[in-house]
């Protein structure tokens, strides 16, 4: 839920939506009321402002809204205003380095968003590819996040996935280790026998610009957890130090 009260502006309310639509492949008007808290009738009317603008779009399945051509336009942009240059490098450096999948991701809503990734010369199959998200809970990506977000951001997050108080106080426990120790690690929490390390890019001012992420099988990444911190890590740092704005 993007917010618990109903938003207070016109513009406020289309930055809910979209926000939504940024996080759900498709939606219908009464998920995005229910996650905005924007009433129903007032939904529909904002979606076909944003539908004339091309920022939203019917699908192909009756009462449900995806992004638009002009919202995939501003990705597209976005990503090569932002990204081009030394960020590719560096991921394309790193995955060369270890052989395998780098990726640099940013928090996006109450999800981790994939902005650009490049592959190792062996092939991996998992969930982070451009464009994708994951919720901003568990796994490498989302707690080396996590770990440096404000205490009541990360209450935001929890409650936005519906984490028990157990679960929230383990999370919460973990996120403090893995601040401390400055990565995350984990193995199987998003996709099946895909073991994860995750680094937290600062920019110069100690600020959280995204995480990069090296993905391997768990086999491969157990045996050669040392070597793929140590890439990942350089590679977090040189990142942060690069003069091109960043998220």
């Amino acid at each position: 839920m993007i917010t618990g009260k109903t938003a207070p502006g016109p513009a406020h309310r289309t930055g809910a939506i979209l926000a939504v639509l940024a996080e759900q492949a498709s939606v219908t008007a009464q998920d995005l009321s229910r996650r905005t808290g924007i009433p129903v009738s007032a939904v529909y009317r904002h979606l076909g402002d944003l539908t004339q603008l091309g920022l939203v779009s019917p699908t192909r399945t009756r009462g449900r809204y995806c992004a638009g051509s002009l919202a995939v336009q501003m990705a597209e942009n976005y990503r090569r205003e932002m990204l081009s240059g030394g960020v590719k490098r560096r991921l394309e450096r790193l995955a060369s380095d270890t052989e395998e999948l780098a990726a640099f991701l940013i928090p996006s809503g109450q999800h981790v968003l994939c902005v650009e990734a490049a592959e190792g010369s062996r092939v991996i199959k998992c969930s982070f590819s451009p464009g994708l998200s994951q919720p901003l809970t568990f796994g490498a990506s989302a707690q080396a996040i996590l770990a440096h977000l404000p205490a009541a951001r990360v209450a935001e997050v929890c409650a936005a996935h519906r984490l028990g108080p157990d679960e929230a106080q383990a999370l919460t426990a973990d996120l403090s280790r893995i601040r401390d120790r400055g990565y995350a690690m984990s193995t199987g929490v998003v996709d099946e026998g895909v073991w994860g390390v995750s680094v937290p890019v600062l920019n110069r001012q100690g600020q959280l610009t995204g995480t990069v992420s090296t993905m391997a099988p768990e086999f491969r990444g157990r045996r050669n957890h040392q070597a793929l911190l140590t890439f990942t890590h350089a590679a977090a740092q040189d990142i942060g130090r690069l003069d091109e704005p960043l998220p």
